[in-house]
Parts: C-alpha cells; sequence; structure tokens
C-alpha cells in the first residue's frame, strides 16, 4: 500500500515534471497555439504540420487532445525526435508522426490544413526559404501560426539568459516578419503581443531553479501557471517580449 507521504512524493514529482515541461512562456504558446487551431478547425478534423518540434510537446499535446487529427512533428535533431517517438509509443498515439526535414526544403505541396513554426524561426539561418517552405505545405487558405522574438527583447532579471538558445538572430520586428510572410505568400492576419513581464519573471524564476530541490520546483509550479492565466485574460503587465502571428497561404 502507498503511504500518503508516498502519495506527496509523487504528486510533488508530477508537478515538477509539469514545471520543467511546461514553464511559463512555453505554456503560454502552447496555450495560444491550440486555441487558434480549434478555432480554425471549428470542429472538423485537421492535418497539422509541427515544424522545427523539437522533441515535439506541442504536437504531443494536439494529438492527445485531438485523436481524429493528424499531426506531423518535423525537425533536423534527431535526438530529440527519437525521445518524441518514445513518448508517442508510449502513449499510442497512433495519430502523431515524427519526421526528419529540413525546413528549407520540401515539406510537401498542399499537404497540411495548419503549419506551425513555434519559437523556431530565430534559429534558422535562411528563414525567408523556411517560410516559403512552409506556406508551400499548406492547402489554399490554411492556417499559419508563429510564436517569435521581439527583436529588442530582454530578460528582467540580473544574470538571467540575454539570449535564446541556439538563435542565430535575436528576434523580429513586427512590420519586418509581416514583410516576410509576404514574400512567403502568407497573408498576415493577427499580430499578438505576448510574452509579458509576468510570464518572463516565472520562466525566469523556473529557469534558474530547474535543477535545485523538488520543493523549489513545486513552489515555482502555482506562480507560473498563474502568470499564464492571467496574461490570457488580459491582465498581463510590463512589455511584450514576443508576438504570436496567425497567417493564411494566400
Amino acid at each position: 500500500m502507498i503511504s500518503t507521504l508516498g502519495r506527496f512524493r509523487a504528486a510533488a514529482r508530477e508537478l515538477a515534471e509539469r514545471g520543467r515541461d511546461l514553464p511559463a512562456a512555453r505554456r503560454l504558446r502552447f496555450a495560444l497555439t491550440v486555441e487558434a487551431l480549434e478555432r480554425f478547425g471549428g470542429g472538423r478534423a485537421l492535418e497539422v504540420l509541427d515544424a522545427g518540434c523539437g522533441e515535439g510537446l506541442l504536437a504531443e499535446s494536439i494529438a492527445r487532445r485531438h485523436p481524429e487529427w493528424s499531426v506531423v512533428a518535423a525537425d533536423v535533431n534527431d535526438d530529440q525526435l527519437e525521445r518524441g517517438r518514445r513518448r508517442a509509443e508510449q502513449a499510442r498515439l497512433s495519430n502523431l508522426r515524427f519526421v526528419h526535414r529540413d525546413l528549407t526544403g520540401d515539406l510537401g505541396d498542399q499537404a497540411y490544413d495548419a503549419v506551425l513554426a513555434i519559437e523556431c524561426l530565430v534559429e534558422i539561418p535562411d528563414d525567408d526559404a523556411a517560410l516559403v517552405s512552409m506556406a508551400r505545405a499548406l492547402s489554399p487558405g490554411g492556417l499559419f501560426l508563429a510564436h517569435v522574438p521581439e527583436s529588442d527583447w530582454r530578460p528582467l532579471l540580473p544574470g538571467s539568459e540575454p539570449t535564446w538558445r541556439f538563435e542565430v538572430r535575436h528576434g523580429y520586428r513586427p512590420a519586418e516578419f509581416a514583410a516576410k510572410l509576404e514574400r512567403a505568400g502568407l497573408t498576415p492576419n493577427t499580430m499578438r503581443p505576448t510574452t509579458r513581464a509576468g510570464v518572463r519573471l516565472a520562466q525566469e524564476i523556473r529557469d534558474r531553479n530547474k535543477n535545485r530541490s523538488l520543493k523549489l520546483q513545486v513552489l515555482a509550479y502555482p506562480p507560473s501557471v498563474a502568470a499564464v492565466r492571467l496574461e490570457r485574460c488580459g491582465l498581463g503587465w510590463g512589455d511584450a517580449r514576443a508576438l504570436f502571428v496567425e497567417a493564411r497561404r494566400s
């Protein structure tokens, strides 16, 4: 029989794992993406490409939530793809497939209802070529979603990382990114400023504590969730540090 203390520790570990997999900034990106996809789908099944998926946490979340959808997760990092495959197999997600793809190459022609580029474009040297490939992969009128850092974003706390992990550029100005989309054959519909100070602060606190004690990680989890909820309710504060973009194939 599992003791009360054992159940408490198991629950604490689960919270810590959620905080690891879904820190505040990622949690916000995922929520915005799923909301936009479901609004676009309107109850019909979608073919979705998660471009630059990493280990596929977003793709996995979508596949779990919508087993009737078909989700393809694409990246060039084979180690991350393999981790994603193992997780999908363990969860028996038959509607999720992981593929090795160079995002500047062939991603298909009119193969998807929606293409996602969530926090990957700043890591791609030829982002214009990647956007052209993503646009080509969309069906006419298909939905393109992107989340990108603002070009002038800065951390809140002294000593926090001042750059994105694998960035080749620091971010984009809204007008600059809109022009890139249009050149690729995508029509921007909305460009929503996101990741205000509350979410950024929760993210930086989590980053500092992610390798520390289980207790500290558990304590950081509720403020992280609250920061995301507040921003989604329009109660965020401070300057935005990113853009959430919705566009359609022209």
